[in-house]
């Protein structure tokens, strides 16, 4: 099985770069109550200074997403690393989830890319990042009815099936990460491609896994148009 990004993606989207994270022996049980809480308040503290006074809109990340977005006809939503942000700039916190999201939550902030992880076991079959026909279906998180996204929409699917929207703006029930999760894939999405910052993302978040949750790291990955597929 394995995960293959549309090259048109790196084309219209450029220099856009997807780090790839392939996670098995997980013990999404783990306490990381600790850990949390320490990385959360350093890093509200860092963005508490760094957009005092500061248009989150104007912030080169966000505004990166934005365009990308409209690109494709995306009037309302906004990149989850946008959502993330303002919720900690506005004193909301982050809504913890289970232990493996909770922590790709806290790497989404601290390395400012939008990041999304699935549980490999519920895949069925080659899963792909291209531009929606609109014939494919979309049960989003808690929900009982599906969904058809927008013709041209950027989303992660096999098959029909959707995996996430809007890039990683909105993941599936179907493929929620839960406690039983035991093998994963996490994905992070570099708009900016600062130097090295994508690769320092994925091994923040390996060593956390394995840290953490007793995790083993089976394949890490950088995916542009001249390498854009990985097993899984």
């Amino acid at each position: 099985m394995k995960l293959a990004i549309n090259p048109e993606i790196f084309a219209k989207y450029a220099p856009i770069r997807i780090g790839v994270l392939v996670l098995e022996n997980i013990n999404n049980s783990s306490d990381v109550g600790a850990f949390f809480d320490a990385e959360y308040a350093a890093l509200e503290e860092g963005i508490a200074a760094k957009f005092e006074g500061v248009e989150l809109a104007s912030y080169p990340v966000v505004r990166r997403w934005r365009e990308i977005y409209k690109s494709f006809g995306e009037k309302d939503a906004r990149s989850s690393i946008e959502a993330l942000i303002k919720r900690v700039k506005n004193g909301k916190g982050l809504y913890r989830v289970n232990p493996l999201v909770d922590v790709y939550n806290l790497a989404s902030l601290k390395f400012e890319m939008p990041a999304g992880g699935e549980n490999v076991a519920a895949i069925g079959g080659d899963m792909e990042l291209t531009f929606a026909d609109g014939s494919e279906k979309f049960l989003p998180i808690g929900a009982t009815d599906t969904e058809t996204p927008n013709v041209g929409e950027v989303v992660y699917k096999f098959g029909s099936t959707i995996v996430c929207r809007n890039f990683n703006y909105r993941e599936s029930d179907i493929t929620k990460l839960t406690a039983d999760t035991t093998r994963a894939i996490i994905v992070f999405e570099d708009a900016l491609v600062e130097d090295g910052r994508l690769s320092e993302a994925l091994a923040y978040m390996g060593e956390k896994a394995a840290e953490l949750l007793g995790a083993k790291v089976v394949r890490s990955a950088v995916l542009s148009a001249d390498a854009n597929e990985v097993e899984i």
